[in-house]
């Protein structure tokens, strides 16, 4: 019979888990002790949280008044950061920093380690990490524009004081990231607008005292180098104020991206490229060529579009190069600061186009300078004076201009701190390990793990355990035998359940084949079987049919309760007076004599036939299915029983023996 393998059923599980069930409850109650244990031992976490909402940031105004270098220097057309952005920055390394210092946190984790040597590796960059991996979260609340910052300690109190020391480090990083530039810029202009002043005063007297001597009246030329000086100067003037506020923004810039990438100096970056080179070189002759035709031509002249429209292309050209020398440079992608990278691009481009300005003015002043040496000394003396009052008076517009736009602007730009909508406070629980959760999930593990162990357990269990085993091995039920109440159960306790399954066996044997000749053999030893034997050959001697036991396991006597029993060897010698153990039931035993002699010999072939003539069954008591007499006991048989036993019989062996001895009767003794 072919081992058959099918596919478990609801049904068949529900068996293995009945069958299983002291190693599932086992493993649950295990694992939820195991659960219960942690809870007792575990380091409360509390959680601090604050949830705070990220202020928008109003555009500055623009003036048109300025050549439009004062609004990206203020601020201008810049919207409030992203919110993934600001998450960032007060996780990151500067904020993190001032909340160490001020808490003194590099000394709170050196007493929490006990080992010397880790104690001294302890470095500010191994704390500041702590915080960010175990420590400090911040999440966006859905849907909104909120922040929830959230810190998890096992002291409540420490927790409490550090999200309180977070949010004043991540206020004042975020006002010295959005106004250091602006302050500077006020700084410089109120430090030289009284030195402008100064200058101005002593320019105007000077040039009253030399038209009060020299009683000079200037010629028409003069008249009109002093108003171009005037124009001129003013221009360079405002283009020099204008590269110098680029030059602070770009410096600022740089030293952001500097400081959040972790380095140690600032960035050495100056684009001096062949092509930037080539490119400012060209926009300076442009510019140089359109102050001169503006003389000639009126601004809303094709010369003067057509001109306009060259420096635009050289401008964009000048910026997609700095783009790229960028993008090559740094990870201009990177998400946090991809703003500023933009700025730094613009801010860049924007140097460049100034510089190109500036060398264009200095060309068209040098032209004036040439022009104003063809004067006579004293109108020359004259036109310098003039000039120097009206430079120093342009000036000075020019600052406090600029100052109270920088006022303005910063006004406009109205950075203010975060909003805290939840405050910070001191919680009264832990919130890990959550009790009633943890325990919960121990559960649903022990559950997991316990149908795990029952699955393994039975995979690799390799005995018969009951008629499911037997079932799914060979694709049909056995035949259950229970243990009996005593041993030769026919006899003594007729009408029990054992003695029921006999007779039910033995109806079924002598219905379908009615073999004068069986064998019972086991996969095991076990004293079942010789009970079993006993048993059904009772039942046969009990129906008036007289019936031998051979016995060649020399075991039957104990089920008897007989001290020993006449051997066949004997029985040959001397062929009479086989014992009689019940009535029409004889017994003879193997005895001490080898089995393969006794089958061999002429003389048993010959006794079998006699006792086939004088008996109406022979039931024979083979030995375990794996011995190797089995094969020639095997051919006395015309039938053959196999028995199991439940928590004995190896499946492997008991496959083997089946296909040995290839019978329909398995019987299974539980």
């Amino acid at each position: 019979m072919e081992n058959q393998v099918e596919e478990l059923t609801l049904s068949d599980i529900l068996h293995i888990f009945k069958k299983r069930q002291f190693w599932f409850w086992t493993i649950f109650i295990l694992t939820v002790i195991a659960t219960g244990v942690y809870l007792f031992f575990a380091t409360p976490i509390y959680e601090v949280s604050v949830k705070i909402k990220i202020p928008a940031k109003s555009s500055a105004p623009s003036f048109s008044s300025l050549s439009g270098a004062a609004a990206l220097i203020l601020g201008g057309g810049t919207t409030a950061p992203g919110v993934s952005d600001e998450m960032e920055l007060i996780k990151s390394r500067k904020t993190l920093e001032k909340v160490i210092k001020e808490l003194n946190l590099m000394d709170y984790f050196k007493n929490k380690i006990k080992d010397e040597d880790e104690r001294e590796r302890l470095t500010l960059n191994s704390v500041i990490h702590k915080l960010q991996e175990d420590i400090v979260s911040v999440e966006m609340v859905k849907d909104t524009s909120f922040i929830e910052i959230k810190v998890n300690l096992d002291d409540k109190e420490l927790a409490y004081k550090l999200s309180k020391a977070i949010l004043d480090a991540y206020t004042e990083v975020s006002k010295e990231l959005n106004k250091d530039q602006d302050e500077y810029m006020v700084e410089f202009i109120e430090k030289q607008l009284p030195e402008t002043e100064k200058e101005l005063e002593e320019i105007e007297n000077r040039l009253k005292e030399f038209k009060k001597q020299k009683s000079i009246l200037p010629s028409k030329e003069a008249e009109l180098l002093i108003e171009s000086f005037s124009e001129l100067e003013s221009k360079y003037y405002s283009m020099q104020l204008e590269y110098k506020s680029l030059s602070v923004k770009l410096e600022s810039l740089k030293g952001a991206i500097s400081h959040f990438k972790g380095l140690i100096s600032k960035l050495d970056y100056i684009p001096n490229s062949p092509v930037i080179s080539s490119l400012r070189e060209k926009l300076v002759e442009y510019q140089v060529e359109y102050q001169g035709m503006l003389q000639r031509y009126s601004p809303d002249s094709v010369e003067i579009k057509e001109l306009e429209a060259r420096i635009k292309e050289v401008e964009k050209r000048i910026r997609e190069e700095i783009y790229s020398i960028v993008k090559s440079s740094f990870n201009a992608d990177d998400p946090v600061l991809s703003t500023v990278y933009t700025q730094l691009i613009e801010t860049q481009s924007m140097l460049e186009v100034s510089k190109a300005s500036l060398k264009a003015l200095e060309k068209l002043r040098a032209d004036l300078e040439n022009r104003l040496k063809g004067l006579p000394d004293i109108e020359v003396e004259y036109i310098n004076l003039q000039r120097d009052y009206q430079l120093k008076q342009n000036a000075y517009v020019l600052l406090k201009t600029k100052l109270e736009e920088l006022k303005l602007s910063t006004a406009g730009f109205n950075f203010s701190a975060p909003v805290v909508v939840d405050e910070p406070f001191i919680p009264d629980n832990p919130v890990k390990p959550n009790k009633k959760l943890t325990l919960a999930i121990g559960g649903v593990l022990g559950i997991f793990l316990g149908i795990l162990f029952v699955f393994i357990v039975e995979s690799s269990d390799k005995k018969v355990r009951d008629w499911f085993d037997v079932e799914k091995l060979i694709g049909k039920t056995p035949v259950l035998l229970e243990k009996p109440d005593v041993k030769l159960s026919v006899f003594k306790a007729p009408g029990s359940r054992y003695t029921n399954v006999i007779e039910k066996i033995g109806m079924k044997l002598i219905s379908e084949s009615n073999p004068k000749v069986f064998g019972v053999t086991s996969s095991g030893t076990f004293e079942e079987k010789d009970i079993f034997v006993a048993n059904i050959a009772g039942f046969l001697s009990k129906n008036s049919k007289k019936t031998l036991i051979l016995d060649f396991s020399n075991t039957m006597f104990k089920v008897f309760d007989i001290n020993s029993g006449k051997s066949l060897v004997e029985y040959m010698k001397a062929p009479e007076n086989i014992q009689n153990v019940e009535k029409n039931l004889y017994l003879l035993i193997k005895g001490k004599e080898n089995v393969n002699d006794i089958l061999l010999s002429k003389e048993f072939e010959s006794l079998i036939e006699k006792f086939k003539e004088t008996f109406d069954y022979i039931v024979i008591n083979l030995p375990e299915a794996s011995s190797p007499n089995i094969p020639l006991l095997k051919k006395l048989c015309e039938e053959t029983l196999l028995i199991l036993k439940s928590k004995v019989s190896e499946k492997e062996r008991f496959l083997e023996a089946l296909k040995e001895i290839k019978t329909e009767y398995v019987i299974l003794s539980e």
